[in-house]
């Protein structure tokens, strides 16, 4: 959701009273672009107990609304997210920062969309629709995450902060998780 920063006072408690929780159901609605990926979590069952979970989890900062100023200045409602598709098969992450010769640390990962197609011959899910996905990232370049999965689930952590970056810091993500 874009608005003008003028209207953004108005629209707060609008965007308090937003919904926390998301599903695949919202996935046309959704937007990931230039959200951050602080974590990735696998999160495999033991098929031994009867525990088929087959969970890729991000840990992101969402950007819930931009709010751009009518003089090209913008900001941000950002809150601490996990993003997790359910079902996952064949993952592939691909991850580059290059060969600095071990002088550049590891920086920060943007995504630039989230796409998904329907898999129309697919053995995993027989009583619903399964899709093939794509994290494609703006940073690092190239980068992809990539994977077939039956849904996704996404839980605000904490409420969105209104800010002029596209993330949070570490400290405000501490802060505003307990973390």
């Amino acid at each position: 959701m874009r608005i003008a920063a003028d209207d953004a006072r108005s629209d707060y408690e609008a965007v308090r009273l937003m919904e926390t929780k998301y599903t695949e159901a919202d996935f046309e609605r959704l937007s990931w672009h230039d959200c951050h990926i602080w974590g990735l979590e696998l999160r495999a069952g033991d098929p031994d107990e009867g525990d088929w979970t087959s969970d890729l989890a991000l840990d992101i900062d969402f950007i819930v609304e931009w709010l751009c100023g009518v003089e090209g200045a913008a900001q941000f409602r950002v809150a601490p997210a996990t993003l997790v598709f359910h079902g996952v098969t064949d993952l592939r992450i691909t991850i580059d920062w290059g060969d600095s010769g071990f002088r550049v640390a590891l920086h920060e990962v943007s995504i630039d969309r989230i796409e998904r197609e329907p898999v129309r011959e697919q053995q995993v899910y027989l009583d619903r629709p399964y899709y093939s996905w794509r994290v494609k990232l703006n940073w690092p370049q190239s980068g992809e995450i990539a994977f077939g999965a039956v849904g996704l689930t996404q839980t605000l952590r904490a409420e969105p902060v209104l800010t002029d970056k596209q993330r949070l810091s570490r400290h405000e993500r501490g802060r505003l998780t307990n973390r």
